[in-house]
């Protein structure tokens, strides 16, 4: 193996678990304030991409202007979501609200096979030239560079606006305990539609990044989802560092297991890892297992 080979995994690695990393994080925001495993968050990223290449491209905007639209109509079809899907009965059970969004997610997955399907897969333009320059001699694409800088970008600006603003300071209080927020003044159905719209907007960004890098289809996100919900149980799922973390690290697992071992083998091996880390460290890397007295 050379070390052109390894830097080459490691980039690609470094680009997927970013990826990841911030799927998981949507994921994470919504698990931590209504503990519902939404099941459609990969979804509505495919949704946003199909969107912008049938009905935002054409009107002529910047792409991206599109870009901005795309995401802030796939945050309103978030807070529809919450509105029409999960607030209605909510007192049914959190497991009830979790097979609700894996509905959703098959019934917009059929939804754009049958109206988008023929035609796939479909070739989405990038925001980056797609060129490729040297980086410590190795070649490394804009669309790479520019993916793991968006992606950190829009991590490091939801961090801030969790810790730092009074919208991010209530959803961390509904996080930890929405009965006592509720006591203190918080309006936690207004919190909660703010966190799907959020979601909503964090899964669309994800779907416009990944769609330029391969080709669009109906099925792009579902093997995302699969590993964004992996990365944020490595990370444990109370976690935002810990899910930016397991994503980075479950990037660049499954890049060096694909290339020492097998492509084939690349899924089993990243699972094992998951499976170690669960095993030495239960609630994940950052989590902590919380005690009761009974």
């Amino acid at each position: 193996m050379s070390s052109i080979q390894l830097a080459s995994a490691l980039i690609s690695g470094v680009v997927n678990g970013a990826l990841y990393s911030l799927l998981g994080l949507a994921i994470v925001l919504i698990f931590r304030t209504t503990a519902v495993a939404n099941f459609a968050q990969g979804d509505i990223g495919m949704l946003g991409a199909f969107v912008l290449i049938m009905f935002i491209v054409p009107l002529g905007l910047p792409l991206w202007g599109a870009w901005i639209v795309t995401v802030c109509l796939s945050g309103i079809f978030g807070g529809l979501i919450y509105l029409c899907l999960l607030k209605p009965r909510p007192i049914a059970g959190h497991l009830n609200l979790t097979i609700r969004t894996l509905g959703l997610s098959t019934l917009a997955y059929a939804v754009a096979l049958y109206v988008w399907g023929e035609g796939e897969p479909y070739r989405v333009p990038s925001l980056f030239p797609r060129l490729t320059t040297e980086l410590m001699g190795f070649s490394i694409s804009y669309d790479q560079i520019g993916t793991v800088a968006v992606a950190l970008v829009l991590s490091i600006i939801l961090l801030a606006f969790f810790r730092f603003t009074q919208i991010g300071l209530a959803m961390r209080a509904v996080a930890i305990n929405p009965d006592i927020a509720r006591l203190q003044g918080v309006n936690v159905n207004r919190i909660v539609l703010v966190v799907w719209i959020v979601a909503a907007g964090i899964g669309a960004a994800v779907g416009l990044l990944i769609a330029p890098i391969s080709f669009l289809e109906t099925a792009l996100m579902r093997p995302y989802l699969l590993k964004a919900f992996t990365a944020a149980i490595m990370g444990g799922l109370y976690s935002f560092p810990g899910v930016l973390l397991g994503g980075v690290i479950l990037g660049i697992t499954e890049s060096l297991a694909a290339m020492w071992l097998s492509v084939q083998l690349r899924e089993a091996f990243v699972f094992l890892v998951l499976l170690l880390v669960l095993l030495l460290r239960p609630a994940g890397i950052f989590g902590h297992i919380i005690r009761t007295r009974v």
